[in-house]
Protein backbone atom coordinates (compact mmCIF):
# COMPACT_ATOMS: atom_id res chain seq x y z
CA UNK A 1 0.00 0.00 0.00
CA UNK A 2 1.58 3.04 -0.87
CA UNK A 3 0.88 6.22 0.87
CA UNK A 4 1.01 10.10 0.46
CA UNK A 5 0.52 13.47 2.00
CA UNK A 6 1.30 16.75 0.55
CA UNK A 7 3.10 18.68 2.89
CA UNK A 8 2.76 22.49 3.30
CA UNK A 9 2.19 23.66 6.59
CA UNK A 10 6.00 25.84 8.35
CA UNK A 11 8.24 23.93 10.58
CA UNK A 12 7.55 25.03 13.87
CA UNK A 13 9.84 23.55 17.05
CA UNK A 14 8.60 24.48 20.15
CA UNK A 15 7.35 21.37 22.08
CA UNK A 16 9.39 20.42 24.96
CA UNK A 17 10.66 16.81 25.70
CA UNK A 18 8.72 16.84 28.52
CA UNK A 19 5.50 17.46 26.91
CA UNK A 20 6.58 15.87 24.16
CA UNK A 21 7.12 12.15 25.42
CA UNK A 22 3.74 12.20 26.85
CA UNK A 23 2.36 9.22 28.84
CA UNK A 24 3.68 6.91 26.32
CA UNK A 25 7.32 6.72 26.85
CA UNK A 26 9.54 7.01 29.94
CA UNK A 27 12.68 6.85 30.63
CA UNK A 28 14.75 3.60 31.03
CA UNK A 29 16.31 5.16 34.02
CA UNK A 30 13.15 4.26 36.07
CA UNK A 31 13.22 0.99 34.54
CA UNK A 32 14.19 -2.05 36.72
CA UNK A 33 17.23 -3.72 34.98
CA UNK A 34 18.91 -7.30 35.52
CA UNK A 35 22.48 -7.61 36.21
CA UNK A 36 23.16 -10.50 34.76
CA UNK A 37 25.02 -10.52 31.80
CA UNK A 38 23.06 -11.54 28.24
CA UNK A 39 25.07 -14.92 27.17
CA UNK A 40 23.78 -15.68 30.64
CA UNK A 41 20.20 -15.48 30.09
CA UNK A 42 18.48 -18.65 28.82
CA UNK A 43 14.99 -16.96 28.80
CA UNK A 44 13.79 -13.15 28.46
CA UNK A 45 10.00 -13.96 28.42
CA UNK A 46 8.86 -10.64 30.37
CA UNK A 47 5.61 -10.48 33.09
CA UNK A 48 3.99 -7.40 34.18
CA UNK A 49 1.12 -5.79 33.25
CA UNK A 50 2.65 -4.00 30.52
CA UNK A 51 4.50 -5.01 27.39
CA UNK A 52 7.49 -2.80 27.04
CA UNK A 53 9.83 -1.73 23.60
CA UNK A 54 13.07 0.09 24.04
CA UNK A 55 13.13 3.12 21.15
CA UNK A 56 16.68 5.11 20.80
CA UNK A 57 16.92 7.77 18.31
CA UNK A 58 18.08 11.76 19.06
CA UNK A 59 16.13 13.45 21.52
CA UNK A 60 18.47 16.45 21.95
CA UNK A 61 21.16 17.49 20.24
CA UNK A 62 21.90 18.86 16.34
CA UNK A 63 20.21 15.62 14.86
CA UNK A 64 17.18 15.93 17.03
CA UNK A 65 14.63 17.35 14.62
CA UNK A 66 15.41 13.97 12.70
CA UNK A 67 14.99 11.99 15.62
CA UNK A 68 11.35 13.80 16.77
CA UNK A 69 10.32 12.10 13.83
CA UNK A 70 11.37 8.51 14.90
CA UNK A 71 10.00 9.07 18.51
CA UNK A 72 6.86 10.81 17.73
CA UNK A 73 5.82 8.36 14.94
CA UNK A 74 6.78 5.70 17.37
CA UNK A 75 4.46 6.69 19.98
CA UNK A 76 1.62 7.21 17.40
CA UNK A 77 1.35 3.79 16.38
CA UNK A 78 2.01 2.60 19.99
CA UNK A 79 -1.19 4.67 21.01
CA UNK A 80 -2.76 3.12 17.91
CA UNK A 81 -2.30 -0.30 19.02
CA UNK A 82 -2.88 -0.09 22.70
CA UNK A 83 -6.32 1.78 21.45
CA UNK A 84 -7.56 -1.67 19.33
CA UNK A 85 -6.28 -4.16 22.57
CA UNK A 86 -2.80 -4.18 23.09
CA UNK A 87 -0.63 -7.03 22.28
CA UNK A 88 -1.27 -10.13 23.91
CA UNK A 89 -3.99 -8.79 25.94
CA UNK A 90 -1.67 -6.17 27.64
CA UNK A 91 -0.87 -2.34 26.82
CA UNK A 92 2.61 -1.57 25.39
CA UNK A 93 4.69 1.08 26.77
CA UNK A 94 7.72 2.89 24.50
CA UNK A 95 11.30 3.29 26.91
CA UNK A 96 12.57 6.51 25.04
CA UNK A 97 16.15 6.73 25.04
CA UNK A 98 18.14 9.94 23.29
CA UNK A 99 21.29 9.00 21.75
CA UNK A 100 21.75 12.39 20.45
CA UNK A 101 22.92 10.62 16.98
CA UNK A 102 25.89 9.83 18.88
CA UNK A 103 27.12 6.46 17.60
CA UNK A 104 28.93 5.56 21.46
CA UNK A 105 25.49 6.79 23.45
CA UNK A 106 23.56 4.52 21.20
CA UNK A 107 26.00 1.80 22.47
CA UNK A 108 26.06 2.36 25.75
CA UNK A 109 21.83 2.65 25.54
CA UNK A 110 21.85 -0.80 23.93
CA UNK A 111 23.67 -1.98 26.34
CA UNK A 112 21.17 -0.24 29.09
CA UNK A 113 18.25 -1.87 27.25
CA UNK A 114 19.72 -5.43 26.61
CA UNK A 115 20.11 -5.48 30.64
CA UNK A 116 17.03 -4.43 31.88
CA UNK A 117 14.62 -7.89 30.64
CA UNK A 118 12.17 -6.02 30.90
CA UNK A 119 12.15 -4.82 26.86
CA UNK A 120 11.49 -7.20 24.74
CA UNK A 121 13.06 -5.42 21.53
CA UNK A 122 14.30 -2.24 20.23
CA UNK A 123 13.41 0.28 17.69
CA UNK A 124 15.90 2.33 16.28
CA UNK A 125 19.06 3.51 16.16
CA UNK A 126 18.62 6.33 13.99
CA UNK A 127 21.05 6.62 11.54
CA UNK A 128 23.17 3.85 9.66
CA UNK A 129 26.37 4.62 11.47
CA UNK A 130 24.44 3.95 15.23
CA UNK A 131 22.93 1.24 13.81
CA UNK A 132 26.29 -0.74 12.55
CA UNK A 133 27.71 -0.35 15.79
CA UNK A 134 24.73 -1.03 18.07
CA UNK A 135 24.41 -4.54 15.86
CA UNK A 136 26.96 -6.57 17.89
CA UNK A 137 25.36 -5.63 21.09
CA UNK A 138 22.11 -6.67 19.88
CA UNK A 139 23.14 -9.88 18.66
CA UNK A 140 24.91 -10.71 22.42
CA UNK A 141 21.19 -9.89 23.47
CA UNK A 142 19.41 -11.91 21.10
CA UNK A 143 17.17 -8.76 21.07
CA UNK A 144 15.63 -7.36 17.75
CA UNK A 145 17.46 -4.21 16.58
CA UNK A 146 14.83 -2.84 13.97
CA UNK A 147 15.94 0.53 12.81
CA UNK A 148 13.50 2.49 10.87
CA UNK A 149 16.04 4.29 8.26
CA UNK A 150 19.11 2.21 8.52
CA UNK A 151 19.84 1.88 4.84
CA UNK A 152 23.46 0.71 4.37
CA UNK A 153 24.49 -1.86 2.32
CA UNK A 154 26.11 -3.97 5.26
CA UNK A 155 24.26 -3.38 7.97
CA UNK A 156 21.13 -5.88 7.69
CA UNK A 157 23.35 -8.71 7.17
CA UNK A 158 25.73 -8.18 9.44
CA UNK A 159 23.57 -10.15 12.12
CA UNK A 160 20.42 -12.48 12.35
CA UNK A 161 19.08 -9.74 14.63
CA UNK A 162 19.72 -6.00 12.69
CA UNK A 163 16.34 -5.89 10.70
CA UNK A 164 15.35 -2.39 8.59
CA UNK A 165 12.24 -1.20 7.24
CA UNK A 166 13.92 1.84 5.18
CA UNK A 167 15.33 -0.45 2.18
CA UNK A 168 19.01 -0.90 1.35
CA UNK A 169 21.22 1.79 -0.99
CA UNK A 170 21.52 -0.95 -3.27
CA UNK A 171 18.06 -0.95 -4.36
CA UNK A 172 17.04 2.75 -3.77
CA UNK A 173 19.99 4.64 -5.55
CA UNK A 174 20.33 1.80 -8.52
CA UNK A 175 16.49 2.93 -9.08
CA UNK A 176 17.31 6.95 -8.84
CA UNK A 177 19.93 6.51 -11.27
CA UNK A 178 17.56 3.92 -13.66
CA UNK A 179 13.97 5.11 -13.51
CA UNK A 180 15.17 8.97 -12.57
CA UNK A 181 18.45 10.20 -14.70
CA UNK A 182 18.16 7.40 -17.30
CA UNK A 183 14.85 7.04 -18.59
CA UNK A 184 13.22 10.12 -16.51
CA UNK A 185 15.83 12.74 -17.67
CA UNK A 186 17.78 10.95 -19.97
CA UNK A 187 21.35 12.34 -18.29
CA UNK A 188 24.02 11.87 -20.22
CA UNK A 189 26.06 12.98 -17.03
CA UNK A 190 25.74 14.19 -13.22
CA UNK A 191 28.26 15.58 -10.73
CA UNK A 192 27.48 14.21 -7.10
CA UNK A 193 27.71 15.65 -3.61
CA UNK A 194 27.36 12.97 -0.93
CA UNK A 195 27.43 13.25 2.58
CA UNK A 196 30.57 11.31 4.00
CA UNK A 197 29.20 8.88 6.55
CA UNK A 198 28.14 5.47 6.51
CA UNK A 199 24.38 6.06 4.56
CA UNK A 200 26.08 9.00 2.62
CA UNK A 201 29.01 6.23 0.99
CA UNK A 202 26.96 3.24 0.69
CA UNK A 203 24.81 5.47 -1.11
CA UNK A 204 27.70 6.75 -3.16
CA UNK A 205 28.61 3.42 -4.03
CA UNK A 206 25.44 2.13 -5.27
CA UNK A 207 25.37 5.11 -7.48
CA UNK A 208 28.61 4.21 -9.50
CA UNK A 209 27.31 1.17 -9.73
CA UNK A 210 24.49 2.46 -11.13
CA UNK A 211 25.65 5.04 -13.63
CA UNK A 212 28.51 2.44 -14.54
CA UNK A 213 25.53 0.02 -15.66
CA UNK A 214 23.79 3.04 -17.48
CA UNK A 215 26.65 4.44 -19.41
CA UNK A 216 26.18 7.79 -17.18
CA UNK A 217 29.79 9.81 -16.40
CA UNK A 218 30.24 11.18 -13.03
CA UNK A 219 32.03 14.09 -14.10
CA UNK A 220 33.26 14.53 -10.51
CA UNK A 221 32.18 13.64 -7.08
CA UNK A 222 32.48 15.81 -3.80
CA UNK A 223 31.68 15.20 -0.01
CA UNK A 224 30.98 16.36 3.22
CA UNK A 225 31.45 15.80 6.92
CA UNK A 226 27.91 16.52 8.64
CA UNK A 227 27.95 20.24 10.18
CA UNK A 228 29.16 21.90 7.10
CA UNK A 229 27.69 24.94 6.18
CA UNK A 230 29.73 26.36 3.12
CA UNK A 231 29.50 24.40 -0.25
CA UNK A 232 30.61 27.20 -2.42
CA UNK A 233 34.08 25.59 -3.10
CA UNK A 234 32.58 21.94 -3.40
CA UNK A 235 29.84 23.43 -6.09
CA UNK A 236 32.57 25.59 -7.68
CA UNK A 237 34.98 22.31 -8.27
CA UNK A 238 31.20 20.42 -9.68
CA UNK A 239 30.84 22.99 -11.84
CA UNK A 240 34.17 23.16 -13.58
CA UNK A 241 33.35 19.62 -14.82
CA UNK A 242 30.10 21.05 -16.86
CA UNK A 243 27.69 18.15 -15.87
CA UNK A 244 24.56 18.16 -16.91
CA UNK A 245 23.18 17.72 -13.79
CA UNK A 246 23.79 17.50 -9.79
CA UNK A 247 23.09 14.94 -7.77
CA UNK A 248 22.60 15.29 -3.58
CA UNK A 249 22.71 12.14 -1.84
CA UNK A 250 22.24 14.07 1.32
CA UNK A 251 20.15 14.78 3.86
CA UNK A 252 17.21 17.36 3.89
CA UNK A 253 18.83 19.84 5.94
CA UNK A 254 22.16 19.71 4.06
CA UNK A 255 20.32 19.40 0.33
CA UNK A 256 18.03 22.81 1.47
CA UNK A 257 21.45 24.78 1.80
CA UNK A 258 22.93 23.30 -1.29
CA UNK A 259 20.19 24.67 -3.61
CA UNK A 260 20.25 27.81 -2.14
CA UNK A 261 23.90 28.37 -2.42
CA UNK A 262 23.56 26.96 -5.93
CA UNK A 263 20.90 29.41 -6.52
CA UNK A 264 22.73 32.34 -4.72
CA UNK A 265 26.19 31.39 -6.97
CA UNK A 266 23.68 31.60 -10.14
CA UNK A 267 24.52 28.75 -11.38
CA UNK A 268 21.19 27.00 -12.94
CA UNK A 269 21.59 23.37 -12.75
CA UNK A 270 18.92 20.69 -12.39
CA UNK A 271 19.19 18.52 -9.48
CA UNK A 272 18.16 15.21 -8.74
CA UNK A 273 18.33 13.72 -5.33
CA UNK A 274 18.11 10.88 -3.01
CA UNK A 275 15.30 9.82 -1.01
CA UNK A 276 16.23 11.19 2.28
CA UNK A 277 15.22 14.43 0.99
CA UNK A 278 11.63 13.76 0.79
CA UNK A 279 10.57 16.82 3.57
CA UNK A 280 8.87 19.79 3.50
CA UNK A 281 12.06 20.91 5.15
CA UNK A 282 13.69 21.45 1.31
CA UNK A 283 10.93 23.36 0.54
CA UNK A 284 10.54 25.49 3.37
CA UNK A 285 14.40 26.20 3.30
CA UNK A 286 14.91 26.53 -0.11
CA UNK A 287 12.61 28.29 -1.25
CA UNK A 288 11.68 28.87 -5.32
CA UNK A 289 15.43 27.16 -5.23
CA UNK A 290 14.11 23.81 -4.60
CA UNK A 291 11.81 24.20 -7.95
CA UNK A 292 12.32 21.44 -10.18
CA UNK A 293 14.02 19.04 -7.63
CA UNK A 294 13.85 15.17 -8.28
CA UNK A 295 13.96 12.66 -5.81
CA UNK A 296 13.30 8.77 -5.35
CA UNK A 297 10.75 7.72 -2.54
CA UNK A 298 9.33 4.65 -0.98
CA UNK A 299 6.26 6.05 -0.37
CA UNK A 300 3.88 9.39 -0.99
CA UNK A 301 1.78 10.16 1.69
CA UNK A 302 -1.53 12.36 0.48
CA UNK A 303 -4.24 14.46 1.82
CA UNK A 304 -6.75 12.01 0.12
CA UNK A 305 -5.46 9.05 2.04
CA UNK A 306 -7.70 9.29 5.50
CA UNK A 307 -5.23 7.02 7.51
CA UNK A 308 -2.15 8.76 6.19
CA UNK A 309 -3.73 12.07 6.73
CA UNK A 310 -5.22 11.11 10.47
CA UNK A 311 -1.26 9.91 10.90
CA UNK A 312 0.26 13.59 9.63
CA UNK A 313 -2.28 15.56 11.39
CA UNK A 314 -2.01 14.08 14.80
CA UNK A 315 2.16 14.38 14.28
CA UNK A 316 1.75 17.97 12.88
CA UNK A 317 -0.38 18.67 16.23
CA UNK A 318 2.53 17.63 18.53
CA UNK A 319 5.42 18.52 16.75
CA UNK A 320 4.11 21.57 15.04
CA UNK A 321 5.59 20.27 11.47
CA UNK A 322 5.10 17.27 9.22
CA UNK A 323 6.82 14.61 9.48
CA UNK A 324 9.90 13.97 7.18
CA UNK A 325 10.59 10.79 5.14
CA UNK A 326 11.82 9.28 8.01
CA UNK A 327 7.96 9.25 9.78
CA UNK A 328 6.43 6.83 8.22
CA UNK A 329 9.07 4.39 7.88
CA UNK A 330 9.49 4.38 11.82
CA UNK A 331 5.18 4.39 12.79
CA UNK A 332 5.15 1.11 10.34
CA UNK A 333 8.36 -0.33 12.39
CA UNK A 334 6.57 0.05 15.70
CA UNK A 335 3.58 -1.33 14.08
CA UNK A 336 5.68 -4.74 13.00
CA UNK A 337 7.02 -4.87 16.59
CA UNK A 338 4.09 -4.86 17.86
CA UNK A 339 2.52 -7.77 15.17
CA UNK A 340 5.23 -9.76 15.80
CA UNK A 341 5.20 -10.31 19.51
CA UNK A 342 1.39 -10.95 19.14
CA UNK A 343 2.19 -13.79 16.82
CA UNK A 344 5.27 -15.44 18.51
CA UNK A 345 2.82 -15.35 21.67
CA UNK A 346 5.31 -14.41 24.00
CA UNK A 347 7.68 -11.42 25.08
CA UNK A 348 10.58 -13.86 24.85
CA UNK A 349 13.41 -12.01 22.54
CA UNK A 350 14.51 -14.96 20.46
CA UNK A 351 11.00 -15.77 19.86
CA UNK A 352 9.97 -12.13 19.06
CA UNK A 353 13.29 -12.01 16.84
CA UNK A 354 11.56 -15.41 14.86
CA UNK A 355 8.56 -13.99 14.32
CA UNK A 356 9.62 -10.72 13.10
CA UNK A 357 11.94 -12.18 10.70
CA UNK A 358 8.55 -13.75 8.96
CA UNK A 359 6.33 -11.13 9.33
CA UNK A 360 4.10 -9.48 6.44
CA UNK A 361 2.00 -6.38 6.06
CA UNK A 362 -1.14 -9.06 6.27
CA UNK A 363 -0.05 -9.92 10.04
CA UNK A 364 -0.79 -6.41 10.74
CA UNK A 365 -3.77 -5.59 8.59
CA UNK A 366 -4.99 -8.85 10.30
CA UNK A 367 -4.59 -7.55 13.92
CA UNK A 368 -5.45 -3.61 13.23
CA UNK A 369 -6.63 -3.19 9.90
CA UNK A 370 -5.32 -1.05 7.24
CA UNK A 371 -2.58 0.77 9.38
CA UNK A 372 0.54 0.64 7.61
CA UNK A 373 1.65 3.66 5.69
CA UNK A 374 5.01 2.64 3.46
CA UNK A 375 4.43 -1.25 3.14
CA UNK A 376 4.17 -3.62 2.18
CA UNK A 377 6.60 -5.70 3.83
CA UNK A 378 8.42 -8.69 3.71
CA UNK A 379 11.82 -9.25 5.20
CA UNK A 380 14.63 -11.14 2.98
CA UNK A 381 16.80 -14.27 4.33
CA UNK A 382 18.75 -10.91 5.62
CA UNK A 383 16.07 -9.64 7.36
CA UNK A 384 15.88 -6.25 4.96
CA UNK A 385 13.66 -4.68 2.62
CA UNK A 386 13.39 -4.69 -1.07
CA UNK A 387 11.26 -2.00 -1.85
CA UNK A 388 9.46 -0.49 -4.90
CA UNK A 389 9.82 3.46 -5.06
CA UNK A 390 8.15 6.40 -7.07
CA UNK A 391 9.51 9.52 -8.56
CA UNK A 392 8.99 12.87 -6.82
CA UNK A 393 9.03 16.28 -8.26
CA UNK A 394 8.84 19.87 -6.85
CA UNK A 395 6.17 21.83 -8.51
CA UNK A 396 5.22 25.13 -7.43
CA UNK A 397 6.40 24.83 -4.29
CA UNK A 398 4.38 21.61 -3.77
CA UNK A 399 5.56 17.68 -4.24
CA UNK A 400 4.31 15.91 -6.61
CA UNK A 401 4.37 12.14 -7.95
CA UNK A 402 5.59 11.95 -11.18
CA UNK A 403 5.95 8.38 -11.59
CA UNK A 404 4.23 4.72 -10.79
CA UNK A 405 5.88 2.73 -8.33
CA UNK A 406 8.68 -0.03 -9.43
CA UNK A 407 11.81 -1.59 -8.34
CA UNK A 408 14.81 -1.05 -10.19
CA UNK A 409 15.69 -3.64 -12.92
CA UNK A 410 18.08 -5.89 -10.86
CA UNK A 411 15.33 -6.40 -8.12
CA UNK A 412 12.36 -6.75 -10.84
Amino acid sequence: MKKAIALGLALAMGTSLLAACGSTASSTADAETSTNASSETATTETTGDTIRIGGITAVTGDKAEMGESFWRSWQLAIEKVNENGGVLGKQVELVLEDSKGDSKEAVELTKKMGDDESIVGVLGPMTSSEAIACAPIFEEYTMVELSPCASNNQYAPMSDYAFTVAGKMEAEQPYLVERGAYEYLNAKSIGVIWSNDDWGASAFESTKEGCEEYGIEITDDESFVSGEKDFTAILTKIRQTNPEYLMLVTQAADGALILKQLEAMGWDIPVIGAGAMYSDQVILLAGEAAEGLVISAGFFLSEEDEIAWDYATKFYEGAGFYPTTHGPLSYDAALLLCAAIEKAGTTDRQAVRDALAGITDADVQALWGDVLLAGPYEFTEDEDIIRAYCLLKIVDGKWTKVSDYSKCSKFE
